[in-house]
């Protein structure tokens, strides 16, 4: 009988293999059947449900042993459980030829598009997932987060980020230490990143516009949130360095708010209330109250300054915050009022520039003092009270002109410049007839009816205190006005001119009192009378009186 050889596929031992025309088994190759390609490893045999490694390329055949082409494989990891990173599985992608993708001579981040979606592939044809380094491997380091740019989600799904990403991070270096109080600054960390649409994360900007508002991103690429500074070294209040501690308007005005963890969006150019950061103000942080904060267009906080916004003008201290009320502020240069060497609070008394002088201005008394210690400065704009809304909720600007302000449970009469570069300083000088320092009017007590102000020294005296100082004593001359059950004074050792140009007499509403007859609340009767010349407060003549004679029954 003739024998026939076999060629093509035959099945052996239950599998299939396949003869060459030379009745060759084949090993090692591909061999076709209808539209599908099989391979027969190195006995003959056709190979099922694995992966093929050909010619530096990789393959997988299915249960049938079919090539699969433009499908996701998962294929069991050999290495899983031997280490706490390795995934259970590994996906591959097998093109349409047959070929997992899979970088080649290259140590750049081999990507491709599948479906809409980008994918990164190693060496070995394994989809790469989580924080991805620069040489396109998976990094399962806790501190993958910080060296590593691009993110590939998790082992199941591999789609690399673009764009919001929030993802769980461990910050082994105790961020804590470094913004003190902030949960989100804890060691395990929930944190926002934005990649971009190549796939790396943005780092180190703080004015990336995204969706029309603007977000920080720190040099590891976590969006910042809350407080901020870049510029400047934090340090504490104790810090030698005059433009990096707390307290200094440069180092202030490094600060940039950035909402909450969960929103981020960068205040820009508005308002803002807020407790102060830990590296901002430590002490009014540890109180924990809140503040109005303005941030210019960069989104930098806005500080030592009296600033114009929607053409009324607002006082931010050297923290930033907005101040109310009555405030004590002293200017670099008397010339220019916009920026503002320092807000002087009741509690700096004895600081400053100006020391002992400052005595505060949280009671009657303590203004009196400062506004009389500081006369010349106040009149020469070096400093100023100036007065702004308590209403700091729905105003907080500076007021002008005529004001009622309450210190310490009383209120007072203050009048401050209308216009000019003084405009919103408290007068310190003659307006109307009347005569106001630091803006508070000089005004004579209820209970005292009439004082006598002193224009050099600042100080209030009533008639049994200028007996008292010497200046006035008791007449017994033949020309006396005094009847036999009265006592007469007058003036002693000062001429009429020199006291008229030294005393202002004021009653109880601050008119200056130039004639006439007056009973103060020890029932002295002064008659007063004019004298040429007058007095001259801050540049200002005005006219005055002087005592013609004292009656006391």
């Amino acid at each position: 009988m003739t024998s026939f050889a076999a060629t093509g596929w035959q099945e052996e031992d239950g599998t299939w293999v396949y003869y060459n025309k030379a009745e060759e088994k084949v090993t090692d190759k591909w061999a076709k059947s209808g539209d599908n390609w099989f391979y027969l490893d190195g006995d003959g045999y056709m190979a099922t449900d694995m992966l093929i490694e050909d010619d530096d390329d990789y393959y997988y055949v299915d249960a049938n042993g079919a090539m699969v082409r433009n499908q996701w494989i998962a294929i069991d990891n050999e290495d899983a459980g031997n280490d706490d990173n390795e995934p259970e599985v590994h996906w591959y992608y097998f093109q349409n030829n047959g070929k997992a993708y899979r970088k080649k001579g290259t140590t750049n981040v081999f990507k491709k598009s599948i479906n809409g979606k980008t994918y990164c592939f190693n060496e070995d044809g394994q989809m790469q997932y989580g924080w991805v380094d620069s040489e396109g491997n998976t990094d399962y380091e806790d501190d993958a987060w910080s060296s590593c740019d691009y993110y590939f989600g998790d082992e199941n799904d591999g789609a690399m980020s673009v764009g919001w990403r929030l993802i769980s991070i461990v910050d082994e270096d105790n961020a804590e230490d470094l913004q003190p109080g902030d949960a989100f600054w804890d060691e395990d960390q929930d944190r926002w990143f934005w990649f971009k649409s190549s796939g790396k994360k943005q780092t180190s900007k703080d004015n990336k516009t995204i969706n029309g508002k603007k977000y920080g991103f720190d040099e590891d690429g976590r969006m910042i949130a809350d407080w901020y500074t870049k510029d400047a070294t934090p340090v504490d209040g104790d810090a030698t360095a005059a433009d990096a501690s707390q307290g200094q308007e440069k180092y202030t005005e490094t600060f940039m708010y950035f909402s909450s963890p969960e929103d981020g969006a960068r205040y820009t150019k508005g308002w803002f209330k807020v407790v102060p950061g830990y590296y901002l103000h430590e002490s009014k942080y540890e109180d924990g109250d809140n503040y109005w904060y303005y941030a210019d267009g960069k989104g930098h906080i806005v500080a030592s300054e009296i600033k114009t916004i929607k053409s009324k003008k607002y006082l931010f201290d050297n923290y930033g915050r907005m101040k109310k009320g009555l405030q004590f502020v002293v200017f670099p240069n008397a010339d220019e009022t916009k920026e503002v060497a320092a807000v002087l609070a009741d509690d700096d008394y004895g600081k400053g520039k100006y020391g002992a002088a400052f005595c505060g201005y949280d009671t009657e008394d303590n203004f009196d003092d400062t506004a009389k210690n500081l006369t010349a400065e106040l009149q020469a704009g070096e400093c100023a009270f100036m007065y702004f809304s308590n209403d700091e909720d729905h105003d907080g600007s500076m007021k002008t002109g005529k004001q009622t302000i309450n210190i310490d449970g009383d209120s007072f009469q203050f009048r401050f410049y209308n216009s000019g570069a003084r405009k919103g300083q408290g007068i310190s000088g003659v307006e109307d007839k009347k005569i106001y320092i630091g803006g508070k009017l000089v005004a004579a007590d209820s209970d005292e009816k009439i004082n006598f102000y002193e224009i050099a020294s600042g100080e209030k005296y009533t008639v049994a205190e200028l007996i008292k100082a010497g200046l006035i004593s008791r007449y017994d001359g033949a020309d006396k006005h005094a009847k036999k059950d009265e006592v007469e004074y007058r003036l002693d050792g000062i001429s009429d001119e020199d006291f008229a140009a030294q005393f202002v007499c004021v009653n109880t509403s601050g008119s200056i009192l130039t004639s006439g007859t007056k009973k103060d609340g020890d029932d002295y009767k002064i008659h007063l009378s004019k004298v040429g010349g007058g007095a001259t407060i801050n540049g200002k003549s005005i006219n005055t009186a002087t005592i013609s004679y004292i009656i006391l029954k």
